[in-house]
């Protein structure tokens, strides 16, 4: 590998400049993409607002000194038309441009204001056309960074990329492969160059991310585990005897085909997805018991202590009167009991352990691990996941998840579970009815909670951040609380709950809301799963835009889990929001929601990649590029009988530039 300050233009600065970018050789410099391409192109206005048009200037310079800006404004010529042109922090211009000068402006029409803002403004016979990478590198130019990367391609060979996909496979598509497709990157002639490359890109993403995930599907397949022969009629005296509800069809479906795998010979990996309230916790409790009657100890791991509460009373309910031995492990439990509780799952004395975290730990070992339930799942991470399995010998696994996961979305990134879905929820689940307002309604919206509270019902109060930002006009939950206990006075018991609170005091609040000790809690996302108080009957949350869809539809599912109607109010700044949340007033199917979701934001941030340790994908997009993604699918299932590719896998070189 040529080292970087062997290339011309790579002085001392420019070398420590690039290293802070994590830029340290050619692989690194060549992967460096642009962040965006500037069109030099004269087109005058586009689509009403963006423009780059040659103008003459007709008016001196006006300066305006502003708070935190500077205005230069200025009037054009462009086509014989008069316009006004404003631009901020350019206060050079003045010194290079006159009236007279001949210039090119780029930037945006106001039609509103009248005006042209002006994000660009070059003269006129210094104006070149073309497309230019900006790299958006602080201290280098994008002109000598350009030059430093057209050395290093020279550099290349056609070999640079994976040479283990074969070529051909590019060419069906007419992507490109090593030194071309470097110079599409960097250096596009039009603007059909820069989408052959991002397509070319998003390819071999995908490709390098179903390679992966057929070896371990293909993997999974020939793992074998002892059949787990359970009681079938015991089981069915438990469901007739301790269950006290009906089970919807998609309840006994999903018990059904769990209780298949659980006597086959092949180890489940199983996704059981629904919607808020749909029933799953029941469907995880008999896949439990009938563990249970084969003499296996079941691990279900939950992300939040609440949550784990919350899931331990509801277990030891529903399975201790038929003797099953339920305990509860998190990182509260003092020094004492949790080495009680260690001795008994070793030994055998504990049949299901509930926990967070803290069951991650090598410490936490079992007699006879048969069965995981991770509720939550995306809330973990792949090696968390891993690490949980590897305590038992090829246990059958339960993932959950209460966000609907488009079926798009869960064919590519599930690819390698078995996917159950629960759509229909309980015919006790109260309909939410869904609001949304501006702030000047707010009053009229408390008014409304302080109704509900007289009638003895509670409410939760949701903010985005934990405290004041800088120069940010969102709400804090700190400022949100105090706001509330102004309002209301004495005459409501308002806690609050957030993140920086310690662990005992997060379970103190809660267990003061949970008796009814707290009228409205005030409080973060924390709530967003786990909390299940059916005397909760209002959610309202603040700077609601601030969240995605699928993280309102959660939140707002902590009401109207009782015999009473739930009320979600949507509260925002400016009318221009609403449309985006209009769905959460015209439906409660998440799966709906999901999907629009995911169109909003992207499989990224719908995921929550950054926590869930799932691929984020750099460059494609499963949502919109569904055509180069089944391509990428189709190959892959082709690929894998090839032995360079499984030697490439196991080298991990297929994730070296594309994960």
């Amino acid at each position: 590998m040529v080292d970087l300050k062997k290339l011309s233009g790579v002085g001392p600065k420019v070398y420590t400049k690039l290293k802070e970018k994590g830029i340290e050789n050619i692989n690194s410099l060549l992967y460096t993409f642009p962040s965006d391409y500037i069109v030099y192109k004269l087109t005058g206005f586009l689509d009403s607002a963006k423009m780059n048009a040659k103008a003459i200037i007709i008016d001196e310079f006006k300066i305006r000194k502003l708070s935190k800006n500077t205005k230069i404004s200025f009037e054009v010529l462009i086509d014989d038309i008069k316009y006004r042109a404003s631009a901020f922090n350019m206060l050079y211009l003045d010194k290079v441009f006159h009236i007279g000068s001949e210039v090119v402006i780029i930037g945006e029409y106001n039609k509103d204001f009248k005006e042209i803002q002006v994000s660009k403004i070059i003269s006129f016979k210094d104006y070149k056309e073309g497309i230019f990478p900006d790299y958006n590198i602080d201290g280098i130019a994008n002109k000598n960074l350009s030059k430093i990367i057209a050395e290093a391609i020279s550099m290349i060979d056609d070999d640079f990329i994976d040479s283990s996909i074969p070529k051909d496979y590019f060419q069906k598509y007419n992507y490109k492969f090593g030194k071309e497709l470097f110079n599409l990157i960097h250096f596009p002639k039009n603007e059909a160059d820069i989408e052959t490359a991002k397509n070319t890109l998003k390819y071999l993403e995908l490709l390098s991310f179903f390679i992966k995930l057929e070896i371990r599907k293909q993997k999974q397949l020939k793992q074998r585990k002892t059949p787990k022969i359970y009681d079938n009629e015991s089981l069915k005296s438990f469901i007739s005897l301790g269950i006290h509800f009906e089970l919807t069809q998609d309840q006994k479906n999903a018990v059904n085909d769990i209780c298949r795998y659980l006597s086959s010979n092949i180890p489940m990996n199983m996704l059981l997805e629904g919607d808020v309230g749909c029933g799953k916790t029941i469907v995880s409790i008999i896949a439990s018991y009938a563990v249970y009657l084969t003499n296996y100890q079941t691990l279900v791991m939950v992300p939040t202590e609440a949550l784990a509460f919350q899931h331990y009373a509801t277990f030891k309910a529903f399975l201790e009167p038929f003797s099953v031995r339920v305990s509860l492990l998190t990182s509260s439990a003092k020094n004492k009991d949790r080495k009680e509780i260690l001795v008994s799952l070793k030994n055998g004395d504990i049949d299901i352990i509930i926990g967070t975290h803290s069951l991650l730990n090598d410490e936490v070992e079992f007699k006879n691990l048969g069965f995981v339930v991770c509720d939550e799942q995306h809330k973990f991470g792949v090696e968390q996941r891993n690490k949980i399995i590897r305590k038992g010998d090829n246990p059958d696994v339960l993932y959950m998840t209460a966000t609907p996961i488009p079926r798009t979305l869960a064919l590519t990134i599930f690819n390698n579970l078995t996917l159950k879905t629960i759509k229909t929820s309980p015919k006790t689940r109260k309909k939410i009815k869904t609001f949304i307002h501006t702030y000047k309604d707010y009053l009229k919206v408390l008014d409304f909670v302080k109704e509900e509270i007289n009638d003895g019902r509670q409410a939760y109060f949701v903010a985005p951040l934990i405290d004041e930002e800088v120069e940010s006009s969102v709400v804090s939950v700190n400022k949100m609380r105090d706001d509330l206990v102004k309002y209301y006075g004495d005459s409501m018991r308002i806690g609050l709950l957030h993140g920086k609170l310690s662990q005992e005091e997060k379970n103190q609040v809660l267990k003061d809301f949970m008796d009814g000790k707290i009228n409205i809690l005030a409080s973060t996302t924390v709530i967003e799963v786990g909390i299940d108080n059916p005397n909760a009957s209002v959610m309202v949350i603040i700077d609601a835009n601030r969240f995605g869809l699928s993280t309102l539809h959660q939140l707002r599912g902590r009401v109207g889990r009782g015999s009473f109607d739930g009320y979600s109010f949507l509260m925002v700044e400016n009318k221009e929001y609403i449309d985006r949340l209009r769905i959460l007033e015209e439906t409660q199917d998440g799966f709906l929601i999901s999907e629009q979701d995911l169109k909003d934001r992207g499989p990224g941030d719908f995921l929550g990649t950054e926590q869930s340790g799932m691929i984020k994908f750099r460059y494609a997009n499963i949502f919109f590029d569904t055509k180069i993604l089944n391509s990428a699918k189709e190959d892959a299932k082709a690929l894998i009988k090839l032995p360079k590719i499984i030697e490439a896998y196991e080298s991990d070189k297929l994730t070296d530039n594309f994960n």
